[in-house]
Formats: C-alpha cells, sequence, structure tokens
C-alpha cells in the first residue's frame, strides 16, 4: 500500500481544488478561493437539468452502472463512482480480485483505534486502485438482538465503542481521499423485511444509543457520505424523515456531507427531497430520476433553493474525493502482499480468547505431537453474504493454516459428518488435543437467524469429544453469538474468530501456535440463552405486524414500488440494551462485554483522578491509570472505562463505557495512561429540556479489563 504523506485531510483536498484543464471547459476564475466561494461559483454555472442530474443515480439494469451517480457532461466532469464495503471493497471486475478483510465485527473485538484506521486505508488504497471514490462503509448499526443477520458487518452492541472504531476507520479512508459512507442511519438492527418495518423509539433512547455512533462519526470522523436505512423511523421511512435528516443531522449535528439512500430506500419523489435526502441511487434511483425531481421543480412543488443545497453538498464531495481533478490525488494499490499481510494481521489482533484451562494454548509442539482437527468450519473460510460478500485471490481454510504452523505435528483430519461420529470419538482418544471448528449458521443480508444454536448437532459432538479427551479447543466461526453454554464448561480452550477474511486460516494458527498473543475483548455479550437479552426477554423480537393483510413485495421496477408500512420494531428496552441490560437485571452472562484472556498477565492500579470544571469546558476529567506486564510474555491489554450514577432522576444504567485505551507491554514493562472524559461522557439526553443534562451529584468511575472485571473504582462529585 503507498505509503501516506503525512499531510493533513483538509491538504489533501486542496490538492483536489486546482479543478481546471483545457478538456473540461471549465475552471474557477481564482483558484485561490475558498471551498465554499468555488461551490458556488459552480453552482452557479449549472442549469437546472444539471443540477438535477447531480441528485440521483443511474437508472439501469446493469449491476455495475447503479455504483455511479452524476456527472456534468457539458463540462465533462466524471461521473461519481462508489462500490460496496464494509469488510472490503466489493468489485465486480473478477480479473482484479479484492482483499477480503476481517469483518468489521471482528475488528471492533480488536479495541484499537489504530487498527480501525489501518482497515480503513486498505479499502482507500483499493477504491484508489480501481478509480472509485465512495465505499460503502462503515456498517454501524448495533448488536441489539443476535440473531441480527447483519451484525458481522457491524461493531458489536455498545454505542461509543462503535462511534470510536468507525470514526478511525472513517478517518483512515479518508485520509486518502476516498469517501466513506456511514451506515444504516438510523436503527436498523434488523434485517428481515427491513424495508417495511419501523424503529421505534423515544428521543433519550434515540440520542444515547443509536444516534451517538453517528454524530461520532460525523464531529470526529468527519464522514463524507451518510447512507439512509431503508427501514422506517417512528412510522416514517427514513429518507422522508424530515426530523432524524434535517433536524437532527444538519441542524444539529451541523453536517455537511451527502445524504444518500440505500438502494431501495426511496418511495415519493417530493417527500424525498424535502426531508433532507441529496441523492437517490440503487433501484430507486428513479425517485430523483426520471425527470420526476426535475418536474417537481418545473411546476413549483419543490424550490430551486432546496436543489441548490444539495447540489452544493454533491459538489463539495467531488471536490473531497477529487472528481474534479483525479490526476492530483493519491495512487492505491489492490491485492498487495501489504494489504494481505494487514488482513492477515488484523484478524489476530480481534480474535477473542474466551477459556484457557490449565494454560492448554498456546500449542507447544514439543509437548503436543498427535493433533485431532475437526469441525464443519475446518475446510471453509465462512463470510457473510449480500453486499458485504469479498471475492478475494486467496482463501486459506483452517486445515491450510494448520498444516502450514505446525509442520512438525502430526494433522489427523477427520471430517465432519454423522457417519464419521464413531471415528471421531476413537481418534480423540488416542491424539493429545482436539482442535473443533465450529460453525455458526449463515449470517448475511436480509438474513436474520432464527436461532443461535449451532447447526448440524455440533453441540452434541463436542460434548461427546470432550468425554473422551480432556484438550477439546473450540474455535468458533460465526457472523454473530452462538450457544456456548451446553458445552463451554467441558472444554478445555475457546477462541472466537467471527468471520476473519481471507487469511482465516493463517491467522487462527498464528494464535493457536503462539506466534500471536490474542489480544481482542468482546464488544457483544455472550449469554447463557437467547431469552437473557432484553429485545427477547421482553418478547419485542421479531418485529410485530403493524396492520392486517398487508403483503410486502419487493419488485425492482419503479412503477410497481409503494411504501408500506407493515410491521413495528418497539425498542422499549430503552437505553438498556447490551450489557446494560445485565448489569440492570442482574443476569449473568456466560462472557461479560469487554472481556478476554491473554497468554500472558498485566496488572491495573489507580493512578489519580483530576477534576477540571469551568464554564467554557463545563466538565474535564482525566483518569491516569498505571497497567504493568507481570507475566511471561509481550501482549496488550485493553483498559476500559465505564461510569455509573445512581442518584439520577431518570433510570440510567449501572455503568456505561465512556473510555479505553489499547496497551501494548513487553514483559516487565509499565506504562501509564490517561483516559480523558468530559461533559457528555456524565450526561444523560433530557427528553423534557430536549438536550444534554448533567445532574451534581456523586459518580462512580470502574476501570477494568471487562465490564464485569473491574480492577478498581472511585466516586467523585460533580457540582
Amino acid at each position: 500500500m503507498k505509503k501516506i504523506h503525512p499531510f493533513t485531510t483538509i491538504l489533501l483536498v486542496c490538492s483536489c481544488l486546482n479543478v481546471y484543464s483545457q478538456q473540461t471547459g471549465y475552471k474557477f476564475q481564482q483558484t485561490s478561493l475558498p471551498l465554499e466561494e468555488r461551490l458556488e461559483d459552480l453552482l452557479n454555472r449549472l442549469t437546472l437539468e444539471e443540477k438535477v442530474k447531480l441528485c440521483y443515480g443511474n437508472v439501469t439494469d446493469n449491476t455495475a452502472d447503479r455504483f455511479n451517480s452524476g456527472g456534468i457532461a457539458r463540462l465533462n466532469i466524471k461521473q461519481i463512482e462508489m462500490l460496496d464495503g464494509p469488510v472490503g471493497v466489493r468489485n465486480f471486475n473478477d480479473n482484479q480480485k479484492t482483499t477480503a478483510l476481517p469483518s468489521t465485527l471482528l475488528l471492533s473485538c480488536t479495541w484499537d483505534i489504530n487498527s480501525a484506521r489501518r482497515y480503513g486505508e486498505v479499502m482507500a488504497s483499493e477504491m484508489l486502485s480501481l478509480g472509485k471514490h465512495v465505499v460503502f462503509g462503515p456498517g454501524m448499526n448495533l448488536m441489539r438482538s443476535p440473531l441480527c443477520g447483519r451484525n458481522f458487518e457491524y461493531m458489536g452492541e455498545d454505542p461509543f465503542l462503535t462511534g470510536s472504531m468507525a470514526a478511525n476507520y472513517i478517518n483512515g479512508i479518508q485520509s486518502m481521499g476516498v469517501a466513506a459512507c456511514a451506515k444504516h442511519y438510523l436503527a436498523n438492527e434488523i434485517d428481515n423485511l427491513r424495508h417495511y418495518t419501523s424503529s421505534n423509539m423515544d428521543e433519550r433512547t434515540m440520542h444515547e444509543i443509536y444516534l451517538l455512533p453517528f454524530e461520532m462519526a460525523i464531529k470526529e470522523g468527519k464522514v463524507w457520505v451518510i447512507m439512509t436505512a431503508n427501514s422506517l423511523f417512528n412510522g416514517i421511512h427514513v429518507t422522508e424523515n424530515k426530523t432524524v435528516l434535517q433536524n437532527i443531522l444538519r441542524d444539529e449535528f451541523n453536517y455537511d456531507g451527502v445524504i444518500l439512500t440505500d438502494w431501495r430506500a426511496a418511495y415519493n419523489t417530493i417527500n424525498t427531497a424535502n426531508a433532507g435526502t441529496d441523492m437517490t441511487t440503487g433501484f430507486c434511483a428513479y425517485v430523483f430520476g426520471e425527470d420526476r425531481l426535475l418536474n417537481a421543480v418545473k411546476n413549483g412543488e419543490i424550490s430551486e433553493q432546496l436543489i441548490n443545497a444539495k447540489v452544493k453538498n454533491i459538489l463539495r464531495l467531488y471536490f473531497r474525493t477529487g472528481v474534479m481533478n483525479e490526476d492530483n490525488c493519491l495512487v492505491g494499490s489492490i491485492n498487495t502482499d501489504e494489504h494481505k499481510r494487514e488482513a492477515r494481521k488484523l484478524a489476530t489482533e480481534g480474535m477473542v480468547l474466551l477459556k484457557n484451562t490449565a494454560n492448554l494454548l498456546p500449542i507447544n509442539p514439543e509437548k503436543i505431537k498427535n493433533i485431532l482437527v475437526t469441525g464443519p468450519g475446518v475446510t471453509v473460510v465462512p463470510s457473510g453474504t449480500g453486499s458485504s460478500k469479498v471475492i478475494s485471490e486467496i482463501s486459506v481454510t483452517p486445515l491450510q493454516g494448520l498444516k502450514s504452523a505446525f509442520k512438525n505435528c502430526n494433522i489427523n483430519y477427520v471430517s465432519y459428518g454423522s457417519s464419521k461420529i464413531n471415528l471421531l470419538l476413537s481418534n480423540a482418544k488416542s491424539n493429545d488435543i482436539v482442535l473443533f471448528f465450529a460453525l455458526g449458521g449463515q449470517c448475511g443480508e436480509s438474513r436474520d437467524l432464527k436461532n443461535i444454536e449451532l447447526p448440524d448437532n455440533q453441540a452434541t459432538i463436542i460434548n461427546k469429544l470432550s468425554d473422551n479427551n480432556k484438550k477439546v479447543v473450540v474455535i468458533t466461526l460465526s457472523g454473530s453469538v452462538i450457544a456456548m453454554d451446553s458445552w463451554s464448561n467441558k472444554v478445555g480452550a475457546i477462541l472466537l474468530c467471527c468471520y476473519a477474511g481471507q487469511s482465516t486460516g493463517d491467522a487462527i494458527a498464528d494464535v493457536l501456535s503462539g506466534k500471536v498473543n490474542p489480544g481482542g475483548k468482546l464488544s457483544y455479550t455472550i449469554a447463557n440463552k437467547l431469552e437473557d437479552y432484553a429485545c427477547h426477554y421482553l418478547g419485542l423480537w421479531p418485529q410485530k405486524a403493524h396492520a392486517e393483510n398487508i403483503v410486502p413485495i419487493l419488485p425492482k421496477a419503479g412503477s410497481e414500488r409503494k411504501a408500506i408500512y407493515a410491521y413495528d420494531c418497539d425498542y422499549k428496552e430503552g437505553v438498556f440494551m447490551g450489557y446494560r441490560w445485565f448489569d440492570q437485571k442482574g443476569i449473568e452472562p456466560l462472557f461479560p462485554f469487554g472481556y478476554g484472556l491473554s497468554y500472558t498477565s498485566f496488572l491495573i492500579e489507580k493512578s489519580g483522578i483530576d477534576i477540571i470544571s469551568n464554564k467554557t469546558d463545563k466538565t474535564k476529567v482525566q483518569v491516569k491509570i498505571k497497567i504493568s506486564n507481570t507475566g511471561t510474555r509481550e501482549g496488550s491489554e485493553v483498559i476500559q472505562l465505564y461510569i455509573g450514577e445512581t442518584n439520577c432522576s431518570v433510570p440510567r444504567p449501572p455503568k456505561e463505557l465512556k473510555g479505553f485505551q489499547k496497551v501494548f507491554l513487553n514483559t516487565g514493562e509499565k506504562k501509564e495512561i490517561t483516559i480523558p472524559l468530559d461533559f457528555r461522557s456524565f450526561a444523560f439526553w433530557s427528553n423534557e429540556k430536549n438536550n444534554w443534562e448533567l445532574e451534581p451529584g456523586k459518580y462512580t468511575i470502574y476501570v477494568g479489563n471487562s465490564s464485569r472485571n473491574i480492577a478498581f473504582e472511585e466516586s467523585i462529585i460533580l457540582k
């Protein structure tokens, strides 16, 4: 991957603003004008027809062409070109294989903002190599339920962790002049029938939980594009919902980027335009195309002033991504050796060691010579289906990775199947260790799961293997939570790998062999049973029928499409989602949020807390923490900081994640880190005041390495 010059994004943008060539027939009168004045200059040169043309994607049956939009033919300004993410660039050219990165769910388990940035840089480099400008990622919806089919392309259950990781993913992409696209705005946590389902919640739940990642993407990531969800929000399709688009994104968050639709998200031209959507794409490109938006302006139903505002947002994106002068922008690369190394490294960084009885792992070839390898995941490289599917040049299975890493051991592979059970059990007794590769149900777009059970009788086989060999290691390959309660207490070790991308096998072998010390932490809670999660406990999943006798259809043809409100997905658990719910209800999880083991050990100690309060900054708190590597290997630990307030005027979770930092330490090394907190770290959203509020009183700061393993706590008084 080409090294990034240490200029800021602003300088990169400026380098792409010299938009004149003899061929374009267009130039600015003054190239030294600020960007906003240049936008105004170009806007004034466009006809109404040209302005409207910028507001919709290609209306075509060709899949690849649907990813292109706009362009100004008279001025020879190219179309802007987009591609799917968010777990690698989804290329439609079979001759140009792209890098299949680990899923963003696994990325979130790194708890490392630097890893997120590196991830984004790989994505951007490959986009540049393909001549593309906008990548549809990151996915930023939350794991409200383990059954959502697209959990693998999101970043876990916590809004602060998701927002932090997403902002740095975005920074990595946009530092190279490619636009990130935060999606799917807003509250699209269920995928089946999402086009007809309304996510319903109150203002506080919206601001504290489901809006927060997008707010961070705007304010910290400076994201250039946001994609609206196909679903409804509080009874109105998001593309037509002025409250969440204009009032929140534009007015409250001061967002100056483009708002575009998901592939089937828009229906009505006037409602979509007036709500704040800038561009219709995919199968609903026709909503602003086919002269519908143009005629609405000519008929006086939509003002040209509104069109001008949309076009300025879109032209700003053209400048930011170098569409106006691609010669001055960075040159990328695709599927390079460096990208392959990054895919492998990122995968190892996110893998979570959930159990390791008697230091069974890492595998020591000096002591373990015969390894039984089985399970449905051993000869596959699993990934999600739908828009996140990436076809890569290489695809390393776990079996291939093991054979490469353990050349001095006997790898005894037995294929998984009902006819092989007796052979498996007899082999389990004669081998030194058993590696079982568990494969979860297939996740993907429009493929919500029916349950979290391992398919194909895997739980039963794991238990039987454990009866025959005490050294059973289960390696889980899944796009979401899988049930472990029936066998987790019997096996010797558990390694969680999610969907790990093209280097799945090598990355797993790196961790099992000890070449890499696992440092991943769960970005979601693993419960003992599905009914422990809030939305299932309360009977809120799946969605409920909103009206009788509605038969949803999903036609592609514009003339046949209509907006349908058929189902309700009620968020009655409010802010008590994920670990917040488990803490509030006193439910013991199997493995808590933030949890993960290492091959070494760490000591976390309090160093000090400084409180700064003034009228300008309102409230600032700095928490200083000492951490030491007390074990025998170098490794990483994630310091997690939670805040709780018990005497509040509104119900609040016992504790909420408000800061974290991943720290790398050599054996015996010590470091002191500082985690900053601000007004928002302590505040809650007041529905009555329609604003953030911090009440004076006692707050408890919890510091540990998981939500349930607190090293120390300290109470402070805020006035």
